[in-house]
């Protein structure tokens, strides 16, 4: 099982950090890709910490993934949602009925933008919630849409929260608590 995630200049480096960590701790394989235009794979997230993708999205040789996520920050998002390969990689993830998961600003910076959310149930940072209808806003941390194959959440303090979402959506729920005891999680995110 592969997921890839999304990175850019300016992403947000709690919420990258913590979803390739999480997803590693429960066996995922984890394809960290570069957005960056200048075709790098080091990036300088948004508090400045030197973050090295495993690729640029422009070496990718498969496209088969289980989950695509995309962390947010800003200017991470905008650079992701301008970066063509990127949305056709999340337009085919939505296609093929695979799970995709966005972050902080990304749910609204980079899918909605690109009408990638449907009438999803999602969430996002408070700061971009006014940019979501109200029907299909939830102000809860993690939002996970089963039908729409959608997991969303706020922000870098939800981040780990987030990502078990993900391992218990991809690899079920005992597999979600295995990651999440050790990492003494508290007893209200392993439920």
């Amino acid at each position: 099982m592969t997921v890839l995630v999304l990175v850019a200049p300016g992403s947000e480096e709690i919420e990258t950090v913590a979803i390739v960590d999480t997803l590693v701790r429960a066996r995922i394989e984890v394809l960290l890709a570069s957005c960056c235009p200048a075709g790098l794979r080091q990036i300088r997230a948004s508090r400045g910490v030197q973050l090295v993708a495993d690729y640029h999205i422009d070496e990718l040789t498969s496209r088969d993934f289980e989950a695509i996520v995309v962390p947010g920050g800003l200017p991470g998002s905008e650079a992701i949602r301008d970066t063509p390969l990127a949305i056709d990689l999340l337009r085919e993830q939505a296609t093929l009925g695979r799970w995709r998961a966005a972050i902080c600003a990304a749910p609204v910076v980079v899918l909605q933008h690109h009408d990638l959310l449907g009438d999803a149930s999602v969430t996002c940072h408070p700061g971009f919630q006014a940019q979501l209808p109200t029907r299909q806003l939830s102000t809860a941390r993690v939002v996970t849409d089963e039908t729409h194959r959608l997991v969303t959440s706020q922000g870098p303090g939800t981040a780990i929260e987030f990502t078990l979402a993900l391992v218990r959506v991809l690899c079920g729920d005992e597999a979600a608590l295995a990651v999440a005891g050790p990492m003494v999680m508290p007893p209200a995110v392993m439920s």
